[in-house]
């Protein structure tokens, strides 16, 4: 049977996060942010139960990664819904930071060199060993980033 284009770059999309989903629990929020491209878009009522922690998917602008595996058809609801579940990724590339999200607990928080992109595209840099407050609240723990 002759695959067409679309199931060809379907199978090749498919087999890099599976790849990077094996890897992604040695690695750090910088590297799996850099391998985005293969980052698995996240499904509300998947079955993560068989994920392995550190798992990365997409979702709503962000990377997101697996805390703790669970039924989806059970915990309904997004990463961003279900923080206990799924921890933030942030990146120290100022071209790939993301959005400010709310810390949750120690999850997501800021550290050292980390980056995120504020609303009017200013990129800042964490100046301090971790934050939970972005440049507006607390400028004098974040730098603009080149």
């Amino acid at each position: 049977m002759k695959l067409n284009l679309r199931e060809i770059l379907y199978e090749a999309g498919r087999t890099n996060a599976l790849a990077l989903r094996a890897e992604a629990k040695e690695l750090d929020g910088t590297a799996v942010i850099a391998r985005e491209r293969d980052v698995a878009v996240f499904v509300d009522g998947k079955d993560y139960s068989g994920w392995p922690v550190g798992s990365p998917v997409a979702d709503d602008g962000q990377v997101w990664v697996l805390i703790q595996p669970y039924d989806g058809a059970a915990h309904p609801g997004r990463p961003g819904e279900l923080r206990a579940l799924w921890g933030l990724c942030h990146t120290k590339n100022p071209g790939d930071a993301k959005g400010w999200v709310d810390p949750y607990g120690t999850s997501g928080m800021y550290m050292a060199g980390e980056c995120y992109r504020a609303e009017n595209g200013t990129v800042y840099r964490c100046k301090v060993p971790q934050t939970d407050h972005d440049a507006m609240e607390s400028p004098e723990q974040w730098e603009a980033a080149e």
